[in-house]
């Protein structure tokens, strides 16, 4: 039942707890509903509840008003930060990045409460997917109330939650990520990063040329080409290596790749030792992005 004292499982501050400074709201909020059970005033009172509640649930416009303020105005040298950089990284313990968001998700909701909408996205992500889906739909006209208004249209009818990604494909449809990721031991990929430092590219874009010379091999073979029998001995490697849990076939022939491609550009400078050379994918750390 609600406003049982047993069974809300928020603990029960008895000891009059030191609370930081902003928190006393939360304190009164605790007494009112489970202590003191305004709730049970009436119909008022419960009203009086949600309000508070949808409040609470748009608290990132309010907040980002505030920061807003703090950037425009230099409040944060009242509190002894030379820049807002400074204030965001010390004082907040955010980056400036995500205070701009936060600021830029104010503004977008709060236009949306202007234009008469009661019902706003939930967070931070959630307006700035709609921001960045309205500008693809028009770069000259602010499109973001219409498809607002299309989004909440769709999520009721379909009764379905609206989240960030289904606000994206209600306005501008499904999308495919342009990138995908693989998996190299991490030996291999300090070897593919220090290639590629020499050759002054990222590793991510010496990766995409050893496979796309790959792939060109493959598709200028010949398809009916026939195929010789693989030696026993190679064939009992192959069945050890499909064994091995850790590994999928493409990801061995990506190590190949990069392997061979080290290779051969380090045999003009330097003697590799083969031997230092795994056989077998043994790691599953990711290909950092841009590392």
């Amino acid at each position: 039942m609600i406003g049982n004292l047993y069974d809300h499982k928020f603990e029960t501050p008895f000891n009059d707890p030191e609370l930081p400074n902003w928190a006393d709201g939360y304190l009164d909020k605790f007494c009112d509903l489970f202590w003191d059970n305004t709730w049970k005033e009436g119909d008022e009172a419960t009203a009086s509840l949600e309000i508070d509640m949808l409040a609470d649930r748009y608290a990132y416009i309010k907040e980002g008003m505030a920061l807003r303020a703090f950037q425009i105005y230099k409040l944060y040298k009242d509190l002894g930060y030379k820049t807002f950089k400074e204030y965001c990284l010390k004082g907040l313990k955010k980056s400036v990045y995500y205070v701009k968001r936060v600021i830029k998700a104010a503004q977008i909701s709060w236009s949306l409460m202007l234009s008469g909408f009661t019902e706003l996205p939930d967070n931070v992500s959630q307006a700035q997917k709609l921001a960045s889906s309205a500008s693809q739909v028009s770069e000259e006209v602010d499109e973001t109330v219409s498809c607002w208004q299309e989004v909440l249209g769709r999520a009721k009818q379909e009764s379905k939650p609206i989240t960030a990604t289904y606000i994206e494909t209600t306005i501008i449809g499904e999308t495919i990520p342009l990138l995908a990721t693989a998996k190299l031991p991490r030996d291999i990929w300090d070897k593919l990063k220090a290639q590629a430092k020499r050759q002054e590219v990222k590793p991510e874009k010496l990766l995409e040329e050893i496979v796309g010379n790959y792939l060109g091999q493959e598709q200028d073979s010949d398809p009916e080409t026939e195929t010789v029998a693989e030696p026993e001995s190679k064939k009992s490697k192959k069945v050890l290596m499909l064994k091995t849990p850790e590994i999928k076939a493409w990801e061995k022939d990506l190590q190949d790749l990069v392997q061979e491609k080290y290779n051969n550009e380090a045999h003009s400078d330097i003697i590799t030792d083969s031997s230092a050379i795994p056989e077998i994918f043994q790691s599953d750390g990711g290909v950092p992005p841009g590392s």
